[in-house]
């Protein structure tokens, strides 16, 4: 009971001081909603129509009384306005959200999928095809950006081939292949923690006596020595559910898909404070449940935890 108390105060603490920092950091930016707005809407840069656009956006309250406000309103779902398009934050994060939650949780389960069964193999056989294979991987996506990938795709089958209209079709295909791009990306060093995983579990005495009676290895590590290897594919993959809404800004850019990230970037670009501040807190709530389920399935496939 009381580790349960303790993982609520301190997602709670990391709620409110993330929402502090982000409200003071967006504000450090070098230019302002007000001037972007102006600028769009083709009105001259002048004191008054500063002063007059700063009141209607409410920024010439004190900073405690904005903050104030804001918080509250996120806590009883009113997300408030883009400053600079004046459309309703929530109603855009939920137009915008099943793009990027579907090829950022895509991505990733599709990834966890093959590193297991890739890393198994890398295990079985040292020095192997699926061990060189995952190596070789793993450092390939270190080293090539995943939108070099992506131009490729979109010369190859879409102008060279002609066999996908990545940009005038209906965006299926498009978010297909985001969603395999992101999982390519993350197959090679998931695989090579699944790998070190069976390995150490193939040094343990219980794995080693049971082979020793004739039980194939394959069988032991597949049905018995499962479970510590899950526990850390479990851990590496939590880290990467921080970025299931931002990890696709570029490829979204790329296949022009109207996703979060798209729309969060260009926001940036406007110094829209509401939105990047809503922006963080959404990915800070997504975090806590993130970490509520996948220490609920740690303690479920970890006997130690319980012990």
């Amino acid at each position: 009971m009381k580790k349960i108390a303790l993982f609520f105060i301190k997602w709670i603490l990391i709620f409110f001081t993330g929402s502090i920092l982000i409200f003071a950091v967006v504000r450090l930016m070098p230019t302002s909603p007000v001037d972007h707005y102006l600028t769009g809407m083709s009105l001259p840069l002048t004191d008054e129509n500063r002063e007059i656009v700063t009141r209607s956006m409410g920024l010439d309250q004190p900073l405690l009384k904005q903050y104030t406000t804001w918080i509250t309103g996120f806590l009883k779902g009113d997300w408030g306005k883009s400053l600079t398009s004046r459309l309703d934050i929530r109603t855009e994060f939920m137009a915008k959200m099943p793009y990027s939650f579907g090829i950022g949780l895509g991505g990733i389960l599709l990834g966890a999928f093959f590193a297991y069964f890739l890393g198994f193999g890398a295990a079985l056989h040292r020095n192997g095809f699926c061990d060189r294979f995952s190596s070789a991987l793993s450092v390939f996506t270190q080293a090539v950006p995943g939108f070099i990938v992506a131009i490729l795709i979109i010369y190859f089958f879409g102008v060279k081939l002609k066999a996908v209209k990545f940009f005038t079709g209906d965006g299926k295909f498009s978010v297909f292949t985001v969603i395999v791009i992101m999982a390519f990306y993350r197959i090679g060093p998931w695989a090579r923690v699944v790998r070190n995983a069976f390995r150490e579990e193939m040094n343990k005495s219980y794995v080693r006596f049971s082979i020793s009676r004739g039980i194939p290895k394959i069988k032991v590590l597949f049905f018995h020595a499962y479970k510590p290897v899950l526990c850390c594919l479990v851990s590496a993959v939590m880290s990467d559910f921080a970025v299931v809404f931002g990890a696709s800004s570029v490829l979204e850019f790329a296949f022009t898909i109207p996703g979060l990230s798209y729309f969060l970037v260009r926001c940036m670009q406007h110094s829209d404070y509401n939105v990047i501040q809503s922006y963080i807190l959404v990915v800070i709530v997504w975090m806590f449940f993130v970490h509520l389920v996948l220490n609920v399935i740690l303690e479920v496939l970890d006997v130690r935890r319980r012990k």
